[in-house]
């Protein structure tokens, strides 16, 4: 009777003594790892590896009217005539690369973070979608390829400082804060503050 009675004992005090061993080995891994990113460039590397720095991704549809001749000493030679009318898709990728940031102080549980910049890290045109319309070509000129994508990379820069008149920085800015907020959020950080130059 009494070698039942402590097995018992044991079997019930056995559940209890591995959830409080349980639970002290999750502190201290909660502890080694907040430890951990009082180094900074470990945060940045983190931050790097884990962050996708491209915040935001902007697709937009564009056309163009492009008319052109050929000249020698400004005149222009006859037939030499091309007018035509570009429809195409671009993406440009809004975001800052890893080294626009800076750490000010790193407390362990509170970070401050200085972003330099945010910039358009990406603009391209998606080829697949890509369409020339009311080609007029003359005798002796052909139209190219490659001149049908010079002339839209002549376009690509009015878009870009188009789309910046327009607010898409402050949408860069707002999706990085939040992006890099969340991310310091996830690792244990409990006041985070991002500042932008």
């Amino acid at each position: 009777m009494i070698k039942r009675k402590k097995i018992n004992k044991v079997v019930l005090l056995l559940p209890i003594l591995l959830i409080i061993i349980t639970i002290v080995f999750s502190i201290s891994i909660l502890k080694s790892n907040r430890r951990q990113y009082t180094d900074n460039t470990k945060v940045l590397s983190t931050i790097s590896q884990v962050l996708d720095l491209n915040t935001v991704k902007y697709t937009y549809s564009n056309i163009v009217s492009v008319k052109k001749d050929k000249s020698i000493n400004d005149i222009k030679i006859p037939f030499t005539e091309q007018s035509f009318i570009i429809k195409y898709e671009g993406v440009i990728n809004g975001g800052i690369k890893p080294e626009d940031i800076n750490i000010i102080d790193n407390t362990g549980k509170k970070i401050i973070i200085e972003v330099n910049q945010c910039r358009i890290l990406d603009h391209y045109i998606d080829d697949e979608n890509l369409y020339v319309y009311d080609i007029k070509n003359s005798i002796f000129n052909k139209l190219d390829t490659n001149e049908i994508l010079n002339d839209i990379s002549k376009y690509k820069q009015e878009y870009e400082e188009k789309l910046i008149n327009e607010g898409f920085m402050e949408e860069v800015e707002s999706n990085t804060k939040a992006s890099l907020t969340n991310m310091l959020k996830s690792i244990g950080y409990e006041e985070i503050e991002v500042i932008f130059k």
